[in-house]
């Protein structure tokens, strides 16, 4: 597997969350829901006997509960919790954690070391960190020479079809309206 400079120095520990709000698979999703409105979170980890055993997330609670019209109060934690849950190593990349999420279709991996919980990351816990990342690689780019700035747009008529637009750009000598461009594949969609 290769990784690139940037993700292969941030790791799940720098990213995950915690410490994670536990419940027992005999609590109720009303119980959920109160914790995670009171500490502000989307998930909850479900335990049997002190080991974890699932986890409940809000979407759980809509799709499994509300969109059911279920009581809370009466739902138990074990009817509608995911499981098992899916580890991550906090010495792990991000990088890594992403592979799995999207490869499982899962948006948080819980963080486990040396058989303990540790966090958990969310696909929103590594998302906080793209705006950087994008920053250093554009400016990577830059110091390579890479970065190419669009050409700019001018107004008149198009070349191709004949139609007026203020979005023009000299594509092999003739001037070419967006939807021009699109047509023959000489520009994506912005």
């Amino acid at each position: 597997m290769k990784e690139t400079p940037l993700t292969s120095e941030i790791l799940v520990r720098d990213v995950m969350t915690s410490p994670i709000i536990e419940l027992s698979v005999e609590d109720t999703a009303a119980d959920a829901a109160q914790q995670m409105a009171k500490y502000k979170i989307s998930s909850v980890l479900v335990m049997r006997d002190s080991s974890p055993v699932g986890i409940v997330t809000k979407r759980d609670l809509v799709e499994k509960v509300v969109a059911k019209d279920l009581k809370p109060s009466e739902v138990k934690l074990r009817e509608i919790m995911s499981s098992p849950i899916i580890t991550v190593r906090p010495e792990e990349t991000i990088e890594e954690a992403l592979r799995t999420m999207n490869k499982l279709n899962v948006s948080r991996l819980v963080v486990a070391h040396r058989g303990r919980i540790a966090g958990i990351i969310s696909m929103k816990d590594i998302l906080k960190f793209t705006p950087d990342i994008i920053e250093i690689v554009r400016e990577q780019l830059k110091i390579r020479g890479i970065v190419r700035r669009p050409e700019p747009y001018f107004e008149g008529y198009c070349d191709s079809c004949g139609e007026w637009s203020d979005m023009l750009r000299r594509i092999d000598d003739h001037f070419l309206c967006e939807e021009c461009r699109l047509e023959t594949g000489r520009e994506t969609v912005e």
